[in-house]
C-alpha cells in the first residue's frame, strides 16, 4: 500500500496514523497495564534470585536496581488511570522504558550468566511489547540495547568476544528494526482493510436499507415470486392492490389472473428465459374487482433460487380512455352513427375477407343517401332544424335497417349503409323500399312541417366492384344518376350509369378548361318577323375556337351548363361577351332588336342573378329590353321553383323578355305558362322540322299557337329551314322564326356587316354550326 512507510511500516498521513492509534488506544492501554504488572512481578521474583550476589560488592547494586524497576514498574501502573489518549500512553511507556533500562544495565554489570540472555531479551521486549508507536519502539530498543551494551561491557576488562557482541548487537537491532516495521504494516494493512470492510458492510446495509425503502416505496405494484407463483416479497402497493385477508397477505400470484391461459403463456415464456415487457392481460384485485394491467418481468436469483420480479402497471384507465377516444374517432358526434371512418373500414373489411371477392354464397352492398335540399331547410328553418333532421334520419335508418348492418355519416347530408348476407341481388329492392318510406315519412320540428326527401345511389359487391374504391365511386355514381333524375329516389348502378358520367365528367372537364385557358365567345343567330321579314333580335348562342381551329360547340359540354358552378360561370362570360356586343352596336348606331341568352336553372337558383343581371345592365348604359333570357321547363321543376320564380318576376318588371324554350318537350304544365311570367313560348325544331309531311307535328304547332294567342304571349318557331315551314307557321299566327332559311348563327364580325346593311343572313352558311 503506497500510503504506508518504507521504513517504518507507519501511515505517511498523520491523520490516518492517529486515528489508527486513536482505534486502538483502549488495547494499548490493556497492553501497558499488563506490561507493568508483569514487570513488577517478575522483577519482584528476580529480586530472590540477586541474593545469591549476597556477599559481593554487586549485592547493593543489583537489589537497588531491581527494586527501583519494581517500585518504578508500581508507579507507572498507577498512572494507567491517565492514558487518555495515544500520546500519553507513549510517554508514560517511554518513561517506564528509560527507569527499566538504566536499572537493568546496572543488574548486566555483574557479567552473570543470565546477563548476556538479559542483554538480548529486554530490547526485544522493548520492540515488541511496548505499546508504542515505532519511534517510542525502536528507540526504545535501540537505547535500552545500548544501555545494557555499556552496562554489561564497562567493568574492565574488556573480552575476546566484545567485538562479536556489538557486531551482534547491530544485527540484533537491524532485524528487530525491519521486524518492527513489517509487523506496522501487517497491522495497518488490518486495520485498513478492517476500515473498508466496514465501509463496504456500512454501505450494503445502506444499500439494502435503501433499496428496502424504495421497493417499498414504488407506487407500482411489485411482487418477487417463485416459477410456481409463490409469492416471496410484496411491496406496499401490491399488498394494497392484492392482498387480501385480515393480515394482508398473498401467497401465490396465480388466482390473481383472470385468464389461466394468458397466466401460462407468460409464465413460459419467462422459463425460456425471456424478458417480458408490456404484458397484458386482466388482474383480479382484492376487492373482486377485475383491472387491465401491463406487466414487466425480470429473472433475478435470491439465495440461489431462480426467481421472477413483475411490476403491474394498471392500465384500466388508460384503457377505458382508448376505447373512448376510439369510439369517438369512429363514431359522428351529432348523430352518433359510424363516421366515414369507420365505414371505410368496414367496407374495407368486407372486401379483404376470406371468398369476399369469389365462392361466396351471400352479396354485400353499399348505399349512398343524399337528402334533397339539405341546404334550403338550413336557409328557411334554421342549422337547428338541419341537425334535428339529420338525427332524425339517423333514427329512420337505424330502424329501416335490419341487425348487424352499418349505418355512417359521411358528412354534412350524406349517410352510407353497408348491407352484408344478402342472399341476392334481388333482395335489395325490399330495403330499399323500407328505407324510403322511412325516410319520406312527414318530419316536423317545432311544430313546422320539414320535407324529408332523400336519393340513394346503389353499388352491389362484389358485381359493381370488388375494391373499395370501385365499390364507392359506382355507388356515387348512382346516387348522382339518382339526383340527376328527378331526386327522391333510389338508383342502382350499372354499365350504362358509368359511361354516362363518364362522358359527362368529360364534358366538366372540357368546360374547366374552356374557362381558364380558352374565350367563349357568343354567336348570333337572327330572329325574322314573319309577317314582314325583318330582323327583330338574335339568339346568342355558345362557341368557342378552339387552339386547334375546332369550334368547341354546346353539346360538346352540354352537362357544363347545368352544373352548379362551371353553369354560371359560362353564363356570366356568354353574358359580358354580349353586353360588349350591345354597347358597341348601340354607339355605331346599329340597330339589333334584343339578344336572346339562355339561361339554367343553375343560373336562377343564386338568389343574386336577377340583381347582377340589372346591374351590369345599367353600368352599361343599356335598357333591360334588350335583353330576353330564354330558359327552359325544366327549370320549374323541384322545390327551387319559387325562387326561380322570384328571379324571373325580378327580372321581368324591369323590362326583361322571358322566352320558355324547347316548349312541348319537357314536363311543364300550362300552369306554369300562367304562373310564372312568360313573354315568349319557342316552337321546339322537332315540331316544325316534319310540319309539313308529319300532320301530329302539325296539329301540335297549331295547338301551341291558339295557345299562346289566347294567352297573349308571342311565338318563335325554331329550327324553319324551308319558305314552305315559314309561309305555314306565318299562316297559323307565329311572330318570328329562326333557322338556317334566315340564318345559321354568326361571329359578331359577320352580324356587324349584316347589321349595316339591314338585311338578314337568308342563306345558311355552315351547316355544320346548327345549334
Amino acid at each position: 500500500m503506497n500510503d504506508l512507510s518504507t521504513y517504518t511500516g507507519e501511515f505517511h498521513d498523520r491523520v490516518r496514523e492517529s486515528a489508527f492509534q486513536a482505534e486502538r488506544l483502549d488495547e494499548s492501554r490493556r497492553h501497558a497495564r499488563l506490561l507493568f504488572q508483569l514487570s513488577a512481578c517478575l522483577n519482584a521474583l528476580f529480586l530472590l534470585s540477586d541474593w545469591r550476589f549476597a556477599g559481593t560488592p554487586h549485592f547493593w547494586v543489583a537489589v537497588t536496581a531491581r527494586v527501583a524497576v519494581v517500585l518504578w514498574s508500581l508507579y507507572c501502573l498507577s498512572l494507567c488511570r491517565r492514558m487518555t489518549s495515544f500520546a500519553a500512553v507513549e510517554r508514560i511507556c517511554f518513561a517506564w522504558q528509560v527507569v527499566t533500562a538504566i536499572g537493568v544495565a546496572f543488574l548486566v554489570s555483574s557479567r552473570s550468566d543470565i546477563a548476556i540472555f538479559v542483554l538480548v531479551m529486554l530490547p526485544v521486549v522493548f520492540y515488541l511489547v511496548v505499546p508504542s508507536s515505532f519511534r517510542g519502539n525502536v528507540g526504545g530498543g535501540l537505547g535500552c540495547g545500548m544501555l545494557l551494551l555499556i552496562g554489561y561491557l564497562a567493568p574492565a576488562p574488556l573480552t575476546a568476544t566484545t567485538p562479536g557482541m556489538i557486531l551482534a548487537f547491530l544485527i540484533l537491532h537491524c532485524a528487530m528494526w525491519i521486524a518492527i516495521a513489517r509487523n506496522n504494516r501487517l497491522q495497518r494493512q488490518e486495520w485498513t482493510a478492517g476500515q473498508l470492510a466496514r465501509a463496504a458492510q456500512a454501505a450494503l446495509a445502506d444499500s439494502r436499507d435503501t433499496l428496502e425503502r424504495m421497493f417499498m416505496a414504488v407506487p407500482l405494484p411489485l411482487a418477487v415470486t417463485r416459477r410456481d407463483g409463490s409469492v416471496l416479497r410484496l411491496n406496499r402497493a401490491a399488498v394494497e392492490d392484492y392482498a387480501t385477508g385480515r393480515d394482508a397477505t398473498l401467497d401465490n400470484v396465480n388466482p390473481t389472473y383472470v385468464d389461466p391461459l394468458v397466466r401460462d403463456q407468460m409464465f413460459e415464456r419467462l422459463d425460456r428465459g425471456e424478458v417480458i415487457d408490456n404484458f397484458e392481460c386482466r388482474l383480479r384485485h382484492s376487492d373482486g374487482s377485475i383491472r387491465s394491467a401491463l406487466l414487466s418481468s425480470r429473472p433475478i436469483v435470491i439465495d440461489g433460487e431462480a426467481c421472477f420480479m413483475t411490476s403491474m402497471v394498471d392500465i384500466t384507465e388508460r384503457k377505458e380512455t382508448e376505447g373512448r377516444l376510439e369510439r369517438l374517432a369512429m363514431t359522428d358526434a351529432l348523430t352518433g352513427l359510424a363516421n366515414r371512418a369507420h365505414f371505410m373500414a368496414a367496407v374495407t373489411q368486407v372486401a379483404a375477407a376470406p371468398g369476399g371477392k369469389a365462392g361466396n354464397p351471400t352479396q354485400s352492398a353499399v348505399l349512398l343517401i343524399d337528402l334533397d335540399e339539405f341546404k334550403r331547410v338550413n336557409d328557411t328553418a334554421g342549422h337547428d332544424a338541419g341537425d334535428a333532421l339529420l338525427c332524425a334520419v339517423a333514427n329512420r335508418l337505424r330502424h329501416a335497417l335490419r341487425p348487424g348492418d352499418l349505418v355512417a355519416r359521411m358528412g354534412g347530408d350524406e349517410f352510407a349503409v353497408l348491407l352484408t348476407r344478402l342472399p341476392d341481388a334481388d333482395a335489395i329492392h325490399a330495403i330499399l323500399t323500407r328505407i324510403t318510406e322511412h325516410l319520406h315519412a312527414p318530419f316536423h320540428y317545432r311544430g313546422r312541417p320539414i320535407e324529408s326527401r332523400v336519393s340513394i345511389g346503389v353499388a352491389l359487391f362484389p358485381d359493381h366492384g370488388d375494391e373499395v374504391d370501385s365499390l364507392i365511386k359506382h355507388a356515387d355514381i348512382a346516387l348522382y344518376h339518382a339526383k340527376n333524375s328527378g331526386r327522391g329516389r333510389a338508383t342502382l348502378f350499372g354499365p350504362g350509369l358509368l359511361d354516362s358520367w363518364e362522358r359527362e365528367a368529360a364534358m366538366l372537364d372540357r368546360a374547366r378548361h374552356i374557362l381558364t385557358q380558352e374565350r367563349p365567345t357568343p354567336w348570333y343567330q337572327p330572329k325574322i318577323a314573319l309577317d314582314s321579314g325583318k330582323l327583330v333580335g338574335f339568339e346568342a348562342l355558345f362557341r368557342c375556337p378552339a387552339d386547334n381551329g375546332v369550334l368547341i360547340m354546346p353539346g360538346d359540354i352540354a352537362a357544363a351548363f347545368e352544373h352548379p358552378e362551371l353553369g354560371p360561370a359560362i353564363t356570366a362570360q356568354m353574358m359580358d361577351g354580349v353586353v360588349t356586343d350591345c354597347i358597341r352596336w348601340r354607339a355605331a348606331g346599329l340597330d339589333f332588336g334584343h339578344v336572346a341568352i339562355n339561361v339554367s336553372g343553375a343560373d336562377l337558383n343564386d338568389d343574386s342573378f336577377a340583381d347582377r343581371l340589372l346591374d351590369r345592365l345599367a353600368l352599361a348604359g343599356l335598357p333591360p329590353a334588350v335583353i330576353e333570357l330564354e330558359v327552359t321547363e325544366s327549370v320549374f321543376l323541384g322545390r327551387n321553383a319559387d325562387r326561380v320564380g322570384r328571379a324571373l318576376q325580378t327580372l321581368s318588371d324591369a323590362g326583361v323578355a322571358i322566352a320558355l324554350d324547347d316548349f312541348g318537350t319537357g314536363y311543364a304544365s300550362l300552369s306554369h305558362l300562367k304562373q310564372f311570367p312568360i313573354d315568349v313560348i319557342k316552337i321546339d325544331q322537332r315540331f316544325v322540322r316534319d310540319l309539313e309531311t308529319d300532320p301530329e307535328d302539325a296539329a301540335i304547332v297549331r295547338t301551341v299557337l291558339n295557345l299562346a294567342y289566347s294567352l297573349g304571349i308571342r311565338t318563335v318557331a325554331e329550327g324553319v329551314e324551308t319558305q314552305a315551314q315559314a309561309d305555314y307557321l306565318r299562316a297559323g299566327g307565329c311572330h318570328y322564326g329562326q333557322g338556317f332559311h334566315f340564318g345559321a348563327a354568326m361571329p359578331m364580325d359577320a352580324i356587324d356587316a349584316m347589321l349595316k346593311a339591314q338585311r338578314p343572313c337568308a342563306t345558311p352558311q355552315d351547316i355544320s354550326l346548327q345549334k
